[in-house]
């Protein structure tokens, strides 16, 4: 639950706006005279909703998971670049 918590404070509305604003835009195919193009346009919407769901959810979750399974053993950091 704290991951993904974490996840939609850090990325959350970002992730939102651009899987909904995807979403809609391909959702519009699905009143195209031609077949095939409308199914494509159903299941793209569909697919961006999916893909929205489970990077807030499953994804941090299992990162968090991971994380407790393979602790990192230090700080992931570049060597020199800040440091004084």
């Amino acid at each position: 639950m704290k991951a993904v918590q974490h996840a939609m404070l850090e990325v959350g509305v970002a992730t939102i706006f651009t899987a909904i604003t995807l979403a809609i835009g391909v959702a519009t195919w699905s009143f195209s005279a031609l077949k095939f193009q409308a199914d494509v346009g159903e299941l793209l919407a569909f697919m961006f909703l999916v893909n929205l769901l489970m990077a807030m959810t499953a994804l941090p979750a299992l990162a968090s998971v991971l994380e407790r399974w393979f602790p990192r053993r230090k700080p992931a950091r570049a060597p020199g670049l800040f440091s004084h």
